[in-house]
């Protein structure tokens, strides 16, 4: 379900390993796909890919893999999109950014064969059906609601065979969490100063304000009961160093002038925050300035 960036690489690359892949998205897009496939090029080399594409879910059948891959703020109209693909023994994988986007997902389908994933990966679309592969790392899954089973194990073997490397944890909540502390981190700041991520560590009142705020949520994190598997202050600056050139995914949205996912990062920490009665101020404050930023690029855009 999606064939932006990442939908479109983990779909080719299952694709072109073997498995029987189909890409479901709107109408114009999945038409593209059909009548010339999908190209990878980047640091995985260059792909030519024939694959089955769709905009009706209804063509497919009962599926043995669900993967959701769209904006965080899609998830639901997404997971109700894949109702008809859902049998009794499907599992259905949100493969996103943010937090909560089980728990959506969850509310429509029940807990019993939902997975999350988080990747490292990273892949820009040029155009549909054009993807630049910018950067190899690893996917890690896990089930959200229960213990992992061999099934989960296979499902991060079929995804590693593609050529995507995969594992598996028990962890996946610490994973996530830990993933949406880097990037309520780095991608705020970098979209509301359009610098790009090892920019950001040349301002030393920057580095101090994104050290403010990952602390900040990292204990909701904590008094939620979720184990981070890494310092996430830390980490933040490391991944920062890693991909020094690179304009993080809000600030590219902001540029586009769509949406932001701001909501299912900073607003997400936020919004736990006031839950648990942990106070959350720098968070809130980003929060609101991403959203008052993304109101202007938007509406000019619609001009």
């Amino acid at each position: 379900m999606g064939s932006g960036s990442m939908g479109s690489l983990f779909g080719g690359f299952l694709a072109k390993s073997g498995v029987d892949v189909t890409l479901i998205d709107k109408k114009t897009i999945t038409d593209t796909i059909r009548k010339k496939g999908l190209e990878i090029t980047g640091v995985s080399g260059h792909h030519h890919i024939k694959v089955k594409a769709t905009h009706n879910p209804s063509e497919v059948g009962t599926a043995d893999l669900v993967m959701i891959i769209v904006k965080a703020y899609d998830t639901e109209q997404a997971v109700k999109d894949a109702v008809p693909l859902i049998g009794k023994n499907t599992w259905v994988m949100c493969l996103q950014n943010g937090l909560g986007n089980e728990e959506i997902a969850s509310c429509i389908i029940g807990r019993e064969r939902i997975l999350r994933g988080i990747t490292t990966n990273g892949a820009m679309l040029e155009k549909p059906g054009k993807v630049i592969h910018t950067g190899t790392g690893e996917t890690i899954i896990g089930r959200c609601y229960g213990p992992n089973t061999n099934e989960v194990d296979n499902i991060a073997q079929m995804i590693t065979k593609s050529g995507l490397p995969s594992n598996v944890t028990p962890n996946i909540s610490g994973v996530v969490w830990g993933k949406a502390l880097v990037n309520a981190g780095i991608n705020p700041f970098g979209t509301l100063t359009g610098l790009r991520n090892g920019e950001l560590l040349e301002v030393p009142e920057i580095v101090e304000r994104i050290k403010e705020l990952v602390l900040e949520g990292a204990e909701v994190a904590h008094k939620l009961g979720v184990h981070l598997p890494f310092n996430p202050v830390e980490k933040t600056f490391e991944v920062a160093r890693e991909t020094a050139q690179n304009k993080n995914s809000m600030l590219q949205d902001i540029e586009k002038g769509k949406r932001t996912e701001i909501d299912y990062i900073n607003g997400a920490i936020s919004k736990y925050g006031r839950e648990i009665h942990v106070p959350t101020p720098m968070n809130d404050l980003i929060t609101a300035l991403v959203k008052g930023l993304e109101k202007r690029t938007t509406k000019n855009r619609n001009r």
